[in-house]
């Protein structure tokens, strides 16, 4: 299968320099896996988490949560209709009453809400809605206990009970919406108790021992499964980090064996790989392949006149220079080596090749960096060799297009320096 432009895109978009948005986004990863660090070596056993992973925690989680809540919706009122058998046998006087309140109010509310609970946007305001919902079950039964005169009305309170525990287990409710839902539950039980009067210790006592345990176990069991939940949300964001920290550092590496650390230009790896990615897909739809082929005039004795470091810094002119004037996206610029750098234009016929390479002489020239040391020029210049071929041709390869760009530029040098030599035309 031949290479499409995509993958020649991206071995040239891996040697662009990070921008200050992506440096910005990488300090905060790091910043926030220190933070989750902390965390989970503090041991905190507390369920609030800093206001970032706290928005973060609740999003990741909205559509489990919403699941369940609605599953338990459904399941709720059905559960709560069932509890007219209960009305019938101990609040007998209350039936109608009760009839009306949990087929005429409480279901069709609950109906209502399991279906906003898809339209609110927020976790938060879902999580009170619920608790609200287990709040009016409870008041319904407290009503009823207390409009009755039955001598089971007193013992009609454990089906608070069933409130509680159905909200901290099957709804699977938050700790902070449980305990407040479970206190208004002992508060019913307390005020229906007091409101009754009548109701025997040997009865009352009991009951209200079942209601506490329930709350107690069942409030311990919310607070774990949501400290459990957080916690292993930590643990699987950490890891999620460190991945994409692993990934980064791999991205960053292939880029450093990609380029030329002093130029910023790609380098003869990358340009082998560029050029046989280009070559298949040029021999594939026809087009022409041209290769420009750069060298830096009298450089060893620029050198040796100024210095190294401004040897590095007069290639780094010139690696500038040629990235503003080739950059089509199949153009590719490399060092090739020491004061020597080519470039890849792919689908390009040698008429535009040379204009382009004429172009790079003048801009290079047009530097002015002087240079006391050449023979020919007072100012760095450069000599280009040119050469083009067509993949589909017989006997056409890529070594053969490089070794004519390296004749061609022996060409250049040889007839003078500063100036652009391509097979077939005139110097």
């Amino acid at each position: 299968m031949v290479p499409t432009l995509a993958p020649l895109l991206e071995l040239d978009s891996s040697l662009r320099v990070s921008t200050p948005q992506t440096l910005k986004s990488h300090a905060h990863a790091s910043e926030q896996a220190r933070e989750i660090d902390a965390l989970l070596a503090s041991g905190d056993r507390g369920l609030k988490l800093p206001p970032e992973l706290e928005a973060r925690f609740q999003a990741d989680g909205a559509a489990h949560r919403l699941k369940v809540m609605l599953w338990s919706g459904l399941l709720v009122g059905l559960i709560f209709n069932w509890m007219l058998l209960s009305d019938w046998l101990m609040v007998p006087d209350q039936y109608e009453l009760g009839l009306r309140l949990r087929l005429f109010v409480f279901s069709p509310v609950t109906v209502i809400g399991v279906f906003l609970f898809t339209k609110v946007p927020y976790p938060a305001l879902r999580e009170w809605s619920m608790a609200v919902t287990g709040m009016a079950a409870c008041a319904i039964n407290t009503v009823l206990c207390v409009s009755s005169s039955d001598p089971l009305a007193g013992p009609y309170l454990v089906g608070l009970t069933t409130v509680v525990v159905f909200a901290n287990t099957v709804a699977q409710m938050r700790f902070a919406q449980a305990a407040v839902l479970d206190a208004f539950a002992l508060a019913c039980f307390a005020g229906g108790m007091l409101a009754i009067g009548n109701t025997p210790l040997e009865i009352a006592i009991p009951a209200a021992l079942t209601l506490v345990s329930s709350v107690v176990f069942t409030l311990f069991g919310c607070y774990t499964l949501e400290r459990d939940q957080r916690h292993n949300w930590l643990m699987h964001l950490r890891e999620q980090l460190l991945l994409d920290e692993i990934a980064q550092a791999n991205a960053h590496l292939d880029t450093v064996s990609r380029s030329d650390m002093l130029t910023e230009v790609a380098n003869r790896r990358h340009f082998d790989e560029f050029l046989h990615m280009v070559w298949a897909r040029a021999k594939e739809d026809g087009s022409e392949v041209s290769i420009m082929m750069i060298d830096v005039d009298h450089f060893k004795a620029f050198n040796d006149r100024y210095g190294h470091p401004e040897g590095d810094a007069c290639l780094k002119d010139i690696a500038a220079a040629l990235k503003r004037r080739l950059r089509r996206p199949g153009d590719l610029i490399a060092r090739f080596g020491g004061e020597e750098f080519i470039a890849i234009l792919a689908n390009t016929p040698l008429s535009t090749a040379i204009g382009a390479a004429e172009r790079v002489r003048k801009g290079i020239e047009n530097i002015n960096r002087l240079h006391a040391g050449s023979s020919t020029h007072a100012v760095v210049t450069v000599s280009v060799g040119v050469a083009c071929a067509r993949p589909n041709s017989p006997h056409a390869s890529p070594a053969q297009l490089i070794a004519a760009a390296d004749a061609a530029l022996y060409q250049a040098k040889t007839r003078g320096r500063n100036r652009v030599f391509a097979f077939g035309t005139n110097d």
